[in-house]
């Protein structure tokens, strides 16, 4: 019994121990919650610390942390789930007993996981073990491979001084695609690595499928960061923001961009000199440097020839490989490739240990008439990679104005303003209203071509672009079903009849030797047909014939070009090309007979220059009513029926120099015109209220004074970008003698003036000084009695900059008494050459007060030169602070150029040559400071010289160079007592 009783009684306690329990959880639940609560926001205090610690270090350095953390963080996630599952109890004690009971148990239990978790966290804060090793080292994500040649060497050092100029954060690579912009940057992406000068350097490839989304992925993905992937645009790009700003620096490559990235929507914090980070990409077009902003662009070439060569023999097996059979046919295989490393490679590896002489024929053939599909990888590689520059401008009306330069031969210097000519005639530029707004378009379509690495300027020259080979080759190989190019091959014989097919669209054969073309070809859609030569010298060699049905059966033909052809006459089927918008006929010398015009309703430009053997201009120009440039320069006619230009209401461009017939005061009327014209040639031009460019050559000073008059009071010149007049100074058949006679009257917006062979002592006997203040140039050549420009204070010229004198057989100097204080003041270059009598050419009073920006002084062949300055100067030192150039030749007489000494900070070039009297220099040269000078001159002339100081000698020695000036070659002169008055850029006129 007894035992029975103590079973019982432990029975019983147990049992109240666990109702007690049970009690006290019921008791206790707001107590528990509060609790569990204080511990949870503990320990979200402790993850927020390590969650920092591991962005920190992942950010900085590239550390992840350890499978036991990420356990941690697991389970802290768990926790958090368990408590937002658990509810909240009833108010009502008695009737939720058991909802409390079962909370409150459950809140325990968590408050136990939380305790352990903060202990656990504990130990995470207080050591460096919760991280994992690195990530992985970025030179083994991507490989580097070689350059090639030492011009991508210098391109390569070129952009990495620019990474690390501080006052440069954005930098451009631009280039055509293969020519090796990638293989550059991926070497600088090793070399900053290595050298770890920024803590981070990133590489991502963009590509033409970007999005901004999936580069924000590439970038976090490199930076081992979380983005959602539902988060918008802006938050992805907050996070990354925030972690690349956690780096001191950084270096982000963006690889082959085709479309403008915007850097804040991506989330790349903008790269300053404050943060010294930097942002560089490589792109095929310049216009993307610019949108983006890039403080520096650097444009990637193509190699040298030896470059290109080295690499090719590299790729097909080394030199053993080509035999000498070979060798010159692989030469010129290797310049097909026109320095493309990848067009290299390609075609080299396609190559590799062939040496059957045959293949190579086949090649090099296959390259040349750009039939590369032969050719094992050549249109997959290098094609493919271009034609996706192509597919990438901006428009159709581009990618038609860039297929239309293959027309021209390989390695072609195109002239810009005659291409654009050509695509405004095609209507590939809408007609906007003028020339010049159309012109202007055409640039811009030129400058997005250029940007786009498609084409090329030549020399840095903005008159000329060229195609790159391949690009040429590419566009031939687009548009093969509608151009025929057979451009520059000197050929003899013209295309075959079935090489015209209905589908031509453009045809050039310009730049060969055919001399017949026969047949009626069928080719309803040829648009352009360049059939000119392209040396002038070709026309002597043979006469140019066609078939009275040759054009025919061209009814849409809008570009024909005959120029520099020996045609004597054209076919009667040339008077039916009704779409005709562009007719040139320039050079044909030969050419005496022209069919009617009549029908050319639609003809907007007409170019006869040069047409020396063509008697009378063709019948139908009054039916030309859409007529905007007419050139009928150096022609062989007599006469000009000036009347029929008031039946040309668009002309805008007028060109009729140094023909033959030249303007007189009365215009002559139409051929068999029964009433009398009484108009004046002022009278009729100024009626032309589109007329922006003129050039033509008047009879006599006063048709010339006419038109100036006339202009003068309808503000005509003022309408007139350019014009050129050549008159011939008489007055009514006589020349002038004297001041009675009436002087030139120069337009007010003349700026540049030669004269030619005329009979004045000074420019005021034939012109008032007050037209004179506006001039920029002046030349005046084969005056035999002139004999000052100016004396008495006259000379004046304000805005002179170029002032050319030659063959002056009297001529004294400048001026002959004081000058104005205004002569000269911006004169910049003067040239004085074969002026027998001048003994001193510059009056001292003039070098001190008024010449003070001149730049360039060469003077040649003045037999009796004795000074360049002359007169006695009060000071011993005077000062030409802008001079660079000083060219003194065949002066025998010559002794002195300055009595004192002067001083010429900016010399450059100082060239003496057959001056045996001059044995002195009076320069005044500042021996501290670095000299960027060169002197040409004998070594004996120099050894003559006597120095006041030895070492000014041993300090200029260096710098001489021993050679010959070349002597200058004077044109003969065409046209005899005349003044060309005209409207001109400066930068034509600087030379």
């Amino acid at each position: 019994m007894e035992i029975v009783r103590e079973l019982l009684s432990g029975a019983c306690q147990t049992a109240w121990q666990q109702i007690c329990q049970q009690l006290n959880y019921i008791r206790e639940h707001d107590e528990n919650d509060q609790t569990m609560q204080r511990e949870l926001d503990f320990l979200r205090s402790q993850e927020k610390d390590i969650s920092a610690k591991l962005n920190a270090s992942n950010v900085r350095h590239g550390k992840r942390p350890r499978e036991e953390v990420k356990n941690w963080l697991k389970n802290l996630e768990e926790i958090e789930s368990d408590v937002n599952s658990l509810g909240y109890g009833d108010a009502h004690f008695w009737l939720k007993y058991f909802s409390r009971l079962k909370r409150s148990k459950k809140t325990v239990q968590i408050i136990h996981r939380v305790r352990d978790l903060q202990a656990k966290g504990n130990s995470f804060a207080q050591s460096e073990d919760i991280f994992m090793d690195s990530l992985h080292e970025p030179l083994s994500s991507l490989s580097a491979p070689p350059l090639h040649g030492s011009s991508a060497e210098r391109k390569k050092d070129e952009i990495l001084q620019c990474i690390m100029d501080p006052e440069v954060s954005k930098i451009g690579v631009y280039g055509m695609g293969g020519v090796g912009k990638t293989t550059i940057m991926t070497q600088i992406y090793k070399e900053l690595n290595e050298k770890k000068v920024f803590e981070i350097v990133m590489w991502v490839t963009v590509s033409s499928s970007f999005n901004e989304k999936e580069l924000q992925s590439k970038i976090a993905e490199q930076l081992h960061c979380e983005l959602s992937s539902s988060g918008d645009l802006m938050s992805r790009a907050q996070v990354l923001h925030e972690a690349l700003g956690r780096w001191r620096n950084f270096v982000i490559i963006l690889d082959d961009i085709w479309d403008v990235v915007s850097l804040q929507n991506v989330g790349i914090p903008e790269p300053n000199r404050s943060n010294g980070s930097k942002v560089v990409w490589t792109t095929r077009f310049m216009d993307i440097c610019n949108s983006m902003e890039s403080q520096k662009e650097i444009k990637i070439e193509g190699l040298t020839d030896e470059e290109a060569w080295s690499l090719f023999k590299e790729k097909v097996g080394g030199e053993d490989i080509i035999s000498l059979e070979i060798k010159p046919i692989a030469e010129q295989v290797a310049r097909e490739c026109g320095g493309l490393p990848l067009a290299l490679i390609t075609v080299g590896c396609a190559l590799r240990k062939e040496k059957q002489l045959p293949v190579w024929r086949n090649a090099l053939h296959e390259l040349k008439t750009s039939s590369t599909d032969q050719i094992k990888g050549m249109t997959k590689s290098v094609f493919g990679s271009l034609k996706f520059s192509y597919n990438w401008l901006s428009s159709d009306k581009i990618r038609t104005c860039f297929l239309y330069c293959a027309l021209y031969p390989e390695d072609y210097k195109i002239l810009v303003d005659e291409l654009i000519e050509y695509w405004m005639a095609e209507r590939l530029i809408d007609e906007e209203g003028s020339i010049q707004t159309e012109k202007d378009k055409g640039h811009a379509y030129l400058k997005e071509l250029k940007d786009a690495c498609m084409i090329e300027s030549v020399d840095d020259d903005d008159e000329y672009v060229r195609m790159h080979d391949l690009i040429r080759d590419l566009a031939i190989s687009i548009t093969k079903e509608q151009f025929m190019v057979k451009a520059g091959l000197q050929l003899k014989e013209p295309p075959k009849e079935e090489e015209w097919v209905e589908s031509l669209a453009r045809v050039s054969l310009m730049g060969n030797d055919i001399e017949e073309f026969k047949g009626q070809p069928n080719c309803p859609r040829l648009s352009t047909l360049l059939l000119h030569r392209q040396d002038i010298l070709f026309q002597i060699t043979g006469q140019v014939t066609f078939s009275d049905t040759f054009f025919k059966h061209m009814p849409n033909l809008r570009v024909l070009n005959l120029s520099q052809t020996g045609i004597e006459s054209l076919p009667g089927s040339l008077s039916d090309l009704m779409n005709l918008h562009a007719l040139i006929l320039t050079n044909c010398s030969y050419l005496m007979l022209l069919p009617s015009l009549a029908k050319l309703h639609k003809l907007r430009q007409l170019k006869l220059g040069g047409l020396s053997s063509l008697k009378e201009l063709p019948y139908g120009l009054e039916n030309l009513v859409k007529l905007r440039h007419l050139d009928i320069s150096k022609g062989g006619w007599g006469s000009f029926p000036s009347r029929v230009l008031l039946k040309m209401p668009c002309l805008e461009i007028f060109i009729m120099e140094s023909s033959r017939g030249r303007l007189s005061y009365r215009s002559k009327a139409f051929r068999n015109a029964n009433t009398e014209d009484n108009s004046t040639i002022g009278e009729i031009i100024i009626r032309l209220k589109k007329l922006t460019k003129f050039s033509a050559d008047f009879a006599d000073v006063l048709a010339f004074n006419s038109y100036t008059n006339k202009a003068r009071e309808s503000e005509h010149l003022r309408n007139l970008d350019y014009f050129l007049f050549t008159l011939s100074y008489k007055y009514e058949g006589h020349i002038v003698k004297n001041v009675s006679m009436e002087k030139v009257t120069l337009p007010a917006t003349a700026n540049s003036m030669e004269i030619r062979d005329c009979n004045f002592i000074q420019l005021s006997d034939i012109f008032h000084w007050d037209d004179l203040r506006q001039l920029i140039y002046c030349k005046l050549e084969g005056c035999k009695e002139m004999k000052w420009i100016g004396k008495n204070g006259e000379i004046v010229f304000p805005r002179l900059e170029i002032l050319h004198l030659q063959i002056l057989h009297r001529f004294e100097g400048l001026c002959k008494e004081k000058t104005h204080e205004e002569s000269l003041k911006n004169l910049r270059k003067l040239h004085i050459f074969w002026c027998p009598k001048l003994k001193y050419l510059i009056p001292n009073d003039l070098l001190v007060n008024n010449l003070q920006n001149l730049e360039e002084i060469i003077i040649r062949r003045c037999e009796e030169m004795e000074g360049i300055i002359s007169g006695k100067t009060s000071t011993t030192m005077a000062s030409l602070p802008k001079l660079k150039r000083l060219t003194l030749s065949d002066l025998p007489s010559l002794t002195s150029i300055y009595h004192g000494k002067l001083v010429c900070d900016s010399l450059c070039v100082m060239e003496i040559d057959d001056c045996p009297n001059l044995k002195e220099l009076p320069f005044l040269i500042n021996k501290e400071r670095p000299l960027g000078m060169r002197i040409v001159a004998s070594e004996k002339w120099w050894e003559r010289l006597e120095w006041e100081d030895a070492q000014l000698k041993e300090l200029l020695q260096p710098l001489l160079e021993p050679e010959a000036i070349r002597r200058i070659r004077l044109p003969k002169s065409q046209l005899k007592q005349t003044i060309k008055i005209g409207k001109v850029d400066l930068h034509e006129l600087d030379y």
